[in-house]
This record gives structure tokens, sequence and C-alpha cells, in this order.
């Protein structure tokens, strides 16, 4: 998939859930799923943690890939042994996995694109690694900003308005980029 089309999705995915911000209904039900499903933390760190082993899989040497059988072995037994060990806010740190092998997937996508748009795009992927490794180190923040923005509607609009603002962004520098490379 090409950096144009990767650009594309996320900005989609971005304005789709900026929708989610301006109602609290859907973000008290997203709370309540994330915090109290049975099925919340085996999807999210289930899908996270399989996409992570299948990276590991596929490590090169370069990248400790002579180790790569030993790493599959060891987190995939962590995976594994949080389930029983770590349910309290496991969906969470789920979702911070689950983010963290996105980023990587948008940003090899990203590569070798031009620089034009480039660093629109990467500072994103950045802010969104940088979120991840903060709600999988401190879940609980998440959760308290959840419950934040779930009672305040006024943060609720702005963080809406900013995050769909910056989708559309996205959205309208992957389409001009797509329409200016096929007239060439």
């Amino acid at each position: 998939m090409g950096g144009n089309v990767t650009v594309f999705i996320a900005g989609v995915i971005v304005i789709l859930l900026s929708l989610f911000s301006f109602s609290g209904n859907c973000l008290q039900k997203l709370s309540d799923w994330l915090l109290f499903s049975k099925y919340a933390p085996v999807l999210t760190l289930g899908v996270g943690g399989t996409c992570f082993l299948i990276n590991v899989l596929h490590l090169s040497a370069a990248d400790f890939g002579e180790y790569r059988l030993a790493f599959i072995v060891i987190f995939g037994m962590i995976i594994l042994l949080s389930f029983f060990k770590m349910r309290e806010l496991l969906a969470i740190r789920g979702l911070a996995v689950l983010l963290l092998v996105c980023s990587k997937a948008m940003l090899d996508n990203i590569y070798c694109e031009p620089i034009l748009w480039k660093n629109y795009f990467v500072s994103f992927v950045y802010l969104i690694i940088i979120f991840s490794m903060l709600i999988g180190s401190m879940p609980y923040l998440f959760r308290d900003f959840l419950d934040f923005l779930i009672r305040s509607k006024p943060s609720r609009i702005i963080l809406g308005i900013c995050s769909m603002a910056y989708g559309t962004l996205l959205v309208f520098i992957s389409l001009a980029t797509i329409g200016r490379n096929s007239f060439r």
C-alpha cells in the first residue's frame, strides 16, 4: 500500500473517531467496553499481540533475527500470562500495543514518500507512539481522561473539532498528492 493511501485511510479514521467525541453516550459506551468487557482485552491484546509476534517472526539478521524463536516464545508467554495475571485495564494496554503496531506499519508505508507532506503525517504518527507508550505504562491515565471527556462537554467538542480538522487536512493532502501524481 502506498503512502498516499495510508495517509488517506488514517485521515478518514481520525475523522470517524472524532465523531465519537461529540456524543457523550458513544464515549460512555466506548469507555464501558474498554474497562468492563470480557472481550475487549482478548480483541485488543489478541490482535495487537499477534501482529507484534508476526513482526518479530519477520525480523532480519540485523534486527536480532537469529534470536527470533526465543523472542517469539518469550513475548508469546508474556502475552498469554497477562490474560491471567494482569486483568485490570488490560484492554487499554492492548490498545497501546495495537496502536504501536499500527504506527510501525504506517511509518513503513510512508518511508520513501516526498518530503512536502510527509512531516504532517509523521508528526501525527509520533504523537500516536507517545500516546500509546503513555497509556501502556499508565493505563489509569487514559481511564481518567475518558471520564473527564464524558463529564466535560466543551472539552469533547474542542477535541472533536481539532481531530476532525486534522483528519480533513490529512485527507486533503493525500488527495492533492494523488491528483498531482496522476497528471504526470
